[in-house]
């Protein structure tokens, strides 16, 4: 019996044991089996952000080249900034999560996973935005791109932003050049209207004084033609301009008038022109222009002409315009100088004037312009002797629309008013011109 009674004892000693044992491993195997758990999970999820990054820079990547391409390069350093700090928060805490004591168990664990879902979803997303990205860029009009190869305030003209009527306008006006193929025929009419008056002393036939009064001289002068511009390689642009003058004039002497109309040939003017400089930062485009008037009208100088009304001399015009662009507006200045050949022992003083003026692009079919014309003529010299009173300042401001009629076809109209004396009262000049490429254009590129 007490064997017996030994052998159940020992049994169940042997039963405690194995039970006490199964006690104490059974948590320590927890413990390791959770620690094995939590270090797999923050594996997993340490590669999830390093995936999630990684789809985060490449959209970077992508936005950053998509900016560019439509001129938003400013813009696409500020998304990305935003972008990266708002990436980076949560990365830099997850990562330094499991940095921690090994008493953050389970729910620590728990608590980052979450996390390395949006990983898979822009993984997931990254094709619809691209998508989405790329037809965002075929909408952008062709005019913004070509505005954007330039930087800030800069301006390249391309086949369809040719055809805007700011940019046409300032074709008109000189500050810009045909791009290289292509061709204006400009028809133009110019209507001035000058009246002057100047005392004078009437003598007898013995040549004494009789009376002293006043001449009153009234000219109405049209002018009708065709200018022609081409467009050259090398940034340059040749220019003829053919004329015809109607001139009505009248004059008024002790309440008797006479009055005369004459038709003529204008002053055939031919020219070129040069881009100098293209606008980078705060430097606008220049253009430099080489104008040779001749004398093949018959009428003698007027020096109260406004608008390079035709001469009766040779004359050279060197100028310069200068263009600043900050779309929707354009601002232009224009410095020239002007000298004439003597003829018939007549030298006509040198012109000195200053144009400037701003255009507004007040849709894409319409412009609108104001100016200010300031001229400074010396004094005409006659056998090498200056004439006294003949230098003048004329002064005109200018107002200005144009529009697109159809295709290529612009419509330009400027009127003026005189400020000065020695200015015309007022002018009207209407243009109308057609633009068309030109063959060899073609056959140039092909060679």
């Amino acid at each position: 019996m007490k064997s017996i009674h030994k052998s159940k004892k020992s049994r169940i000693k042997g039963v405690l044991l194995v039970s006490a044992s199964l006690f104490l491993v059974n948590p320590v195997s927890r413990i390791w089996a959770q620690e094995a758990t939590e270090a797999s999970l923050v594996n997993q999820l340490m590669i999830k952000l390093q995936e999630r990054d990684q789809v985060i820079t490449d959209l970077q990547r992508r936005v950053q080249q998509l900016e560019q391409r439509v001129g938003a390069g400013q813009q696409s350093s500020e998304s990305a900034t935003a972008a990266k700090s708002a990436a980076v928060p949560p990365s830099k805490a997850t990562t330094d999560q499991p940095a921690g004591t090994e008493q953050q168990s389970s729910q620590s664990a728990l608590a980052a996973q979450p996390p390395a879902a949006p990983s898979t979803q822009a993984t997931s997303d990254q094709p619809v935005r691209q998508t989405q990205a790329d037809e965002a860029a075929t909408k952008i009009p062709p005019a913004t791109v070509a505005q954007s190869k330039k930087g800030p305030g800069g301006f390249e003209v391309d086949e369809e932003a040719a055809e805007r009527a700011l940019e046409r306008t300032l074709v008109q006006t000189g500050a810009l050049l045909l791009p290289f193929g292509q061709a204006e025929i400009q028809p133009f009419v110019n209507y001035a209207r000058l009246e002057n008056e100047q005392p004078i002393l009437l003598r007898d036939p013995a040549g004494n004084i009789a009376a002293a009064t006043n001449i009153q001289s009234r000219q109405n002068n049209i002018e009708a033609g065709v200018f022609f511009r081409l467009g050259l390689p090398f940034e340059t642009q040749a220019e003829l301009s053919i004329p015809t003058r109607v001139i009505n004039q009248s004059t008024v002497v002790a309440n008797q008038e006479t009055e005369n109309t004459t038709h003529m040939l204008g002053d055939i003017r031919v020219g070129l022109a040069k881009t100098l400089l293209r606008e980078t930062g705060w430097l606008p485009d220049i253009i430099g222009r080489v104008t040779w008037d001749t004398d093949t009208s018959k009428q003698i100088r007027n020096n109260t002409s406004a608008e390079g009304l035709p001469t009766s001399f040779n004359d050279l015009i060197f100028s310069v315009t200068a263009l600043k662009r900050q779309d929707p507006l354009a601002f232009t200045s224009t410095v020239s100088y002007r000298t004439s050949f003597k003829k018939d022992h007549v030298e006509p003083g040198d012109v000195y004037s200053l144009a400037l003026g701003a255009t507004l692009a007040a849709s894409p079919q319409t412009s609108l312009s104001l100016g200010l014309q300031q001229n400074f003529i010396d004094h005409t010299k006659l056998f090498g002797n200056s004439i006294p009173g003949s230098d003048a300042i004329s002064s005109i401001f200018t107002l200005g629309a144009s529009s697109i009629l159809a295709g290529r076809l612009f419509f330009s109209t400027i009127a003026g008013i005189g400020l000065t004396k020695s200015a015309p009262d007022y002018f009207v000049s209407v243009a109308v011109p057609l633009r068309f490429d030109v063959p060899f254009n073609q056959m140039f590129r092909s060679n």
